[in-house]
């Protein structure tokens, strides 16, 4: 593997409160950092950016990562969407699709994510609550089946139990806090290494684990 490249929203680029002892790095940056412990030659490039929708990423960031020719593309997009309305299920599909299509024609192996349920955290109106909930059912329902057709590694988020770890997530409901990307490390290494590509986990200042 020579380069790993990621596209997506604030989560991928790390917005989130910080936790003493923990550097705030999105779980990408940990996840880059470790898969560089096990092949030190491998280049890294983060070109996600906080509140974009999908096609605000797409527009963006797409063509910035094909030029880079990277062989391992992580592509996580949705939240804005889903968040920020109006919400088109068949907007989102389409411009994921899109990405997802482009690096699997260049032969980069894919990596996506589901959405969390961010209702369980956010306080919204009983309406609001529920149609948020609806996107982002639809949303993940359409990101797993577009991972099946691209063949990308998938992680799903959805209703995982770090959904229900309160020490995890940032005071916004929304971002995972320092430790929060830290720990959704964690658990995405091993979907990494169960797929073949090598993680080295290295131990965080002030962990504690």
């Amino acid at each position: 593997m020579r380069h790993f490249v990621a596209l997506g929203d604030s989560f991928t680029e790390g917005v989130g409160d910080p936790v003493e002892g923990i550097p705030l790095r999105s779980s990408h940056d940990w996840l880059a950092q470790w898969m560089q412990a096990a092949n030190p030659g491998l280049r890294y490039t983060n070109l996600a950016s906080r509140g974009l929708r999908a096609a605000e990423v797409r527009s963006q960031q797409l063509q910035r990562g094909l030029s880079l020719e990277p062989d391992f593309v992580s592509i996580v997009v949705g939240a804005n969407d889903c968040l920020r309305g109006p919400f088109s299920a068949e907007r989102l599909r389409a411009e994921l699709n899109l990405m997802l299509g482009a690096f699997q024609s260049v032969g980069a192996r894919l990596f996506t994510a589901t959405l969390p349920n961010f209702t369980l955290r956010l306080e919204l109106p009983g309406g609001v609550c529920e149609r948020v909930k609806r996107n982002l059912e639809a949303a993940n329902e359409l990101i797993r089946l577009l991972a099946r057709r691209h063949g990308a590694l998938l992680f799903d988020f959805w209703e995982h139990p770090l959904e229900h770890e309160p020490v995890l997530w940032s005071e916004d409901g929304v971002h995972p806090n320092a430790k929060g990307y830290l720990e959704i490390a964690h658990q995405v290494a091993p979907v990494l290494e169960r797929h073949g590509i090598a993680v080295r986990v290295l131990a965080a200042q002030g962990e504690g684990r």
